[in-house]
């Protein structure tokens, strides 16, 4: 059985960096594990 393929917003969430340190952030975060700075996420 094949899944489908994800979404361009689901994209744009996985591949989420923070504008100040550049370190990866999950898909979940609000803030940034390395500097606490708070994120925003992507406008469906």
């Amino acid at each position: 059985m094949r899944s489908r393929p994800r979404t361009a917003f689901v994209m744009k969430l996985k591949r989420r960096r923070c504008p100040k340190c550049g370190g990866k952030i999950n898909n979940q975060q609000t803030r940034c594990r390395r500097c606490n700075q708070v994120q925003g996420r992507p406008q469906k």
